[in-house]
């Protein structure tokens, strides 16, 4: 049985063009990292919420250790919760905040390794209000993690973070993985959800676009091979179809998914066409595919089927 589940979730608000959640379905189960990713708007924080029983679905099932998820129900005992907006009591002391937290159950778990894994021993002392949003944030995960909880909602919880806390932060989820707790996080920094992750949800206006293994996701564009040219010449363009393949424009890039034999023939004509002077561009770079390639793909995919 899986820890906690989605079957046909929807979620709609009045004035919006489409569902903040839309048909959405998916299961996490012990000892699994889930990471949610999409844009602003996507649907990410709504899941989150219809999940911890913030808000009820429009229709559809939420379900936590086989029972359905309601306001104010006996989920919120196996369940650790980190949102953007926090409730931290801001007139409390840092280490007072933590044993008000510990009171509310009957084992809070290993506490100290938590406070020592967040950096938080030498804040014990400091006013909650006077923390930065970073240190808000440590403090608001580490009191998601009292208590033992079966599984952990962390909502962007590496945001505000600098590179070295945000490292300590997946390694010490990493843990809590490894001892069967179930994680479900979103960011927005894809490099990290390609990382950490055990599965992926990708989401695009409130429904599913991808979903699986990283592996499997990172396979969805139909290559394992990225060819990524920087130019911002239409002619550059032209070239790509002209050899057969679809390209995806980013700004001043231009990315090009496929095998690794198809992309080094592509790399190569362009640069004929250079030196020949028919095309522009600064530079073609040629890598293993990215789950940022995959996510413009799968954008740039779901934009034609709705055109």
């Amino acid at each position: 049985m899986p820890v906690a589940s989605f079957t046909g979730v929807t979620r709609t608000y009045p004035g919006l063009s489409h569902p903040a959640v839309d048909n959405l379905s998916f299961t996490i189960d012990s000892g699994e990292v889930l990471v949610i990713v999409g844009a602003n708007g996507s649907g990410k924080t709504t899941a989150m919420e219809i999940l911890c029983g913030l808000r009820l679905p429009t229709s559809g099932r939420a379900e936590f250790l086989g029972q359905p998820v309601v306001p104010g129900g006996a989920h919120r005992n196996w369940m650790g919760v980190q949102l953007q907006v926090g409730g931290l009591p801001q007139r409390l002391r840092v280490r007072e905040a933590l044993k008000a937290a510990e009171c509310l159950y009957r084992d809070a778990g290993d506490v100290d390794v938590i406070i020592d894994a967040l950096g938080l021993r030498s804040r014990m002392s400091q006013m909650v209000d006077k923390l930065s949003g970073g240190w808000q944030r440590r403090l608001d995960i580490a009191i998601a993690c009292i208590g033992s909880p079966r599984l952990l909602v962390l909502d962007e919880p590496t945001s505000g973070l600098d590179p070295v806390a945000r490292t300590a932060l997946w390694e010490f989820l990493r843990d809590r993985r490894s001892k069967g707790v179930a994680v479900l996080t979103s960011t927005h920094d894809l490099a990290e959800a390609e990382t950490y992750a055990d599965h992926l949800l990708v989401l695009d206006e409130g429904r599913a676009i991808l979903r699986g293994p990283v592996s499997e996701v990172l396979s969805a564009a139909g290559g394992d091979h990225r060819l990524r040219v920087l130019s911002g010449d239409p002619g550059c363009l032209s070239a790509i179809r002209a050899q057969g393949h679809t390209p995806l424009e980013a700004g001043s890039a231009i990315s090009v998914i496929g095998d690794s034999g198809g992309l080094t023939a592509l790399r190569e004509k362009l640069e004929r066409l250079r030196d020949a002077g028919e095309v522009k561009f600064s530079d073609v770079l040629l890598g293993s595919v990215r789950l940022e390639d995959v996510f413009a793909f799968a954008a740039a995919s779901r934009k034609k089927e709705t055109t």
